[in-house]
């Protein structure tokens, strides 16, 4: 059950309630449309200050009324007449700087609104010539363009305002933001119907419209406040929103009232500080999100957006008439930045696949430096330097091709570079683990290692099933990684220490290096297994073909010393074979085969043999060539007792001593020392392969007498 004390309605009920709102004051704007008193010309200002007919259809052509003729007045069948000029033609009454000037605008409407409503229009040509009319009701098809786009703003800001508060109407952020859609929604609508005008409206109901427009921008800016006071972090309590809708409610009462001297204090000041304020509040996110890379990505869009939309709007149109022009582009279409601004804070809002988006932010970036840089040049050449429009926009295109290009240029380069370099610091690792066959876990590693320095993740985890496709993963916080041959697959978190989103170009350089790596393993793997076959093939020669020689000469010889020289040849023969096989084998498995080969060999000289091995953990594995080693060793050792000591017995200790094999070999015969004989290829022979091994050989005389061999090799090189 929830916590609230109330169930809010399902997404499909706050949509459907919405559309309706929408679709009934979509409708009474086209109804008001309508029904004002339509003459059928399209009036345009004129150089001469009049007021010129660009087209006429309906009353006006079936009058007489023709395209270039001039409107000089506006007359009843009474004699009252209004004069029409080319201000009574303003698309916005908030053009007028001073209260004085906006009233007289709204006063001269309406006395045009009440002529063109008597039913009988006398219109005063340039000429002095009077043509009667009857207006009619206005068709929907003589609508102007700019009508039909404000309207578009509006229905587009409202929809994805009450998407988004649909499905997330417990979030405080979307309740403003679907706040923010309410407030435009009576802007762009009530402008849509005074700026689509045909020359006048009635006065009452042009007034109301502007006070309704004004309401709707106080509010907007309220909203908007109050929105990143709370998105995407909440940076502190409510005491701040309510201040603020506290203070813009004074404005809208100043602005209404007209108690302000003028109208940038009433209106067009309280709309720049809250722009600056959003700005400022932008700031503390940007600082607050800096370790939430989501919430980051998500700013980066609402920022920009902001700055590209409102900031165009408000400084394009309310800045201009601060310092006193008109604005560079009609109003009505200047709507289109702040749905361009409302849509990008849709993207933020949203926070989805934010990290396909990450890539293009820079870009932007430029492209609006770019333009504002153009716009920012023409301005200042154009009153500076008091230079004729024209000569300053080319001066301004000229500059800031010069000066913006080239850096625009070297930024990409640089932002390229940085890519490109760090992919190159990737690529010695690469050369090496694809030039040096490593075991399966080491290459894991190397993987595991590469991927640390390419993302520089905060984490790095093993997942529960194995993946052959890199992918981005929780929005951008997460990177998944195929591992290497059947290992499961690898979690990154949090590129470059937390301090980005990762991006769809990631998963690509992943799947790339992984795609290179399974390869390299791949080969290593048929090497390895290629080089075994070979082995396999060269072990069973050796086996099948000379040790059936040999075999066949131990029999037939006639000589004791000849057959004792073919049994060690073929027992070298056998080790050798073992070792090809590159197999690994229990140490005990091992023992007992050395031990039947000495056994043999002291039976056949008639020497007595004491074995007597105590291994330091049966689970003990050799691997091939440390056991050739170690055999060989064996053997030289057995051998020169045998032939030089002339001892009635041997005695062989196996034992763990000190974390080290140790192997000793000790005769009783006539042999003090076999010191005396390290001149020979033999001991020498000895020495030198079991330092290969790792390991040692000590030759010492044994007491009373004989010698004794003692070969050394640690257990952790056992394996080789």
């Amino acid at each position: 059950m929830s916590s609230h004390p109330f169930a809010l309605p399902p997404p499909k009920q706050v949509l459907l309630l919405s559309m309706l709102i929408l679709s009934g004051l979509v409708a009474l704007c086209v109804w008001v449309m309508w029904s004002m008193p339509w003459m059928g010309v399209r009036l345009a200002p004129a150089n001469s200050g009049t007021v010129l007919i660009q087209a006429a259809t309906g009353p006006a052509e079936r009058a007489g009324l023709k395209a270039g003729d001039t409107v000089r007045a506006l007359r009843t069948v009474t004699g009252d007449e209004a004069p029409v000029m080319t201000g009574d033609l303003l698309e916005e009454p908030d053009f007028h700087t001073e209260y004085a000037d906006y009233n007289a605008f709204l006063d001269k409407q309406q006395m045009l609104g009440d002529i063109l409503a008597a039913g009988r229009v006398g219109v005063v040509t340039g000429a002095g010539e009077t043509v009667w009319l009857i207006p009619e009701k206005r068709p929907l098809r003589d609508l102007p363009v700019m009508f039909w786009f404000q309207i578009v703003c509006g229905v587009i800001t409202w929809l994805v305002g009450a998407s988004v508060f649909a499905y997330r109407q417990r979030d405080v952020a979307a309740r403003f933001y679907a706040l923010t859609s309410i407030p435009f929604v009576l802007v762009t609508f009530s402008a849509a119907i005074y700026s689509g005008r045909e020359l006048a409206l009635d006065g009452t109901l042009f007034r109301n419209l502007s006070v309704l427009n004004h309401t709707g921008a106080i509010l907007f800016f309220a909203a908007f406040i109050s929105l990143l006071w709370n998105y995407p972090s909440r940076l502190g309590g409510s005491g701040l929103v309510r201040l603020i809708f506290g203070l813009y409610l004074a404005v809208w009462v100043v602005d209404t009232l007209q108690w302000g001297r003028d109208m940038n204090f009433g209106f067009r000041y309280p709309a720049l500080a809250g722009l600056s304020a959003s700005f400022v509040l932008g700031a503390m996110q940007w600082r607050h999100s800096r370790l939430d890379p989501i919430s980051r990505a998500a700013l980066k869009w609402f920022l920009l957006t902001l700055l590209a939309g409102s900031s165009v709007f408000v400084f394009g149109v309310f800045g201009m008439q601060v310092l006193g022009y008109m604005p560079i582009i009609p109003q009505g279409y200047s709507f289109g930045f702040v749905l361009m601004m409302y849509l990008g804070m849709a993207l933020g809002m949203k926070r989805h696949r934010l990290f396909n988006l990450e890539p293009w932010w820079p870009e932007v970036w430029l492209w609006l430096f770019g333009g504002v840089l153009v716009v920012a040049f023409d301005f200042g050449l154009a009153h500076a330097l008091s230079l004729n429009m024209d000569i300053s926009f080319a001066l301004a295109l000229a500059i800031a091709g010069w000066i913006y290009f080239p850096l625009r240029q070297w930024l990409l380069r640089r932002a390229g570079y940085a890519r490109d370099g760090k992919l190159s610091t990737l690529i010695p690792d690469l050369l090496e683990i694809a030039a040096t066959p490593l075991p399966a876990a080491e290459l894991r590693d190397r993987w595991h290692q590469l991927l640390e320095r390419a993302y520089s993740p905060q984490s790095l985890d093993q997942g529960k099933f194995p993946a052959r496709e890199a992918k981005v993963a929780e929005n951008g916080l997460c990177l998944i990684v195929p591992g290497l041959g059947e290992s499961p697959a690898l979690i990154l978190g949090y590129a470059d220490g937390g301090k980005r989103l990762f991006l769809r170009a990631d998963a690509q350089l992943a799947q790339a290096l992984w795609e290179l790596l399974s390869q390299v393993l791949s080969r290593q793997e048929a090497y390895i297994r290629g080089a075994q076959e070979e082995r396999e093939r060269i072990a069973k020669d050796l086996h099948d073909d000379i040790g059936a020689k040999l075999l066949t000469l131990i029999h037939r010889s006639e000589s004791a010393q000849s057959t004792e020289l073919l049994r060690v040849v073929m027992q070298d023969l056998r080790s050798l074979a073992a070792s090809l096989d590159r197999q690994s084998a229990p140490l005990s498995d091992v023992l007992g085969d050395w031990r039947a080969e000495i056994e043999n060999r002291c039976e056949a000289a008639e020497v007595a043999l004491d074995w007597n091995d105590h291994l330091p953990d049966n689970r003990l594995i050799v691997g091939s060539r440390q056991r050739l080693s170690l055999e060989r060793v064996l053997r030289e050792a057995i051998t020169n007792a045998l032939k030089h000591a002339r001892p009635g017995q041997i005695a062989v200790s196996v034992a763990g001593e000190s974390d080290d094999l140790l192997l000793r070999v000790q005769d009783n015969g006539d042999t003090s020392s076999p010191i005396s004989q390290s001149a020979g290829r033999g001991l020498r022979n000895m020495v030198s392969r079991m330092a290969e091994a790792g390991g040692t050989v000590v030759f010492k005389p044994a007491a009373p007498h004989g010698s004794t061999v003692e070969i050394r090799l640690p257990l952790s090189k056992l394996k080789g």
